[in-house]
């Protein structure tokens, strides 16, 4: 879903919603991993699975995430696609070293119990 900016209303609702602490975080998360299912994304922020669904949704109608079906799980990924505007302010995001080690610090513990083991640690 890819949605237009073409009015300071549609700016003001990225703004808005980049402007809440678990969203960054899910947007920080995502592009860390690449993509993440509610369960591992509700594991690394430590809120009820209610909360992470309805922030996905959000970014979902924002059109900042997307989704794909594997199995039985919902996997969400930043949507590469974007507006000017928005690929901007992501890029923004990304480049700001202080908010990659403030989330990188906050989270370590938390996204090491869901990246798989790397191959060199397996018994």
């Amino acid at each position: 879903m890819q949605v237009i900016y073409s009015s300071i209303k549609d700016i003001e609702r990225l703004y808005k919603g980049l402007a809440d602490e678990s969203r960054l975080k899910i947007i920080y998360l995502l592009n860390e991993l690449g993509e993440a299912c509610v369960r591992d994304i509700q594991q690394v922020l430590r809120v009820p699975q209610p909360t992470v669904s309805r922030h996905l949704g959000y970014l979902k109608r924002m059109g900042l995430v997307d989704n794909h079906r594997r199995g039985k799980w919902n996997y969400y990924f930043v949507v590469k696609n974007q507006p000017e505007i928005v690929k901007h302010h992501l890029q923004c995001l990304r480049n700001v070293s202080s908010y990659r080690k403030i989330f990188a610090e906050e989270m370590k513990g938390q996204m090491e119990k869901i990246l798989p083991v790397p191959k060199s640690k397996r018994a």
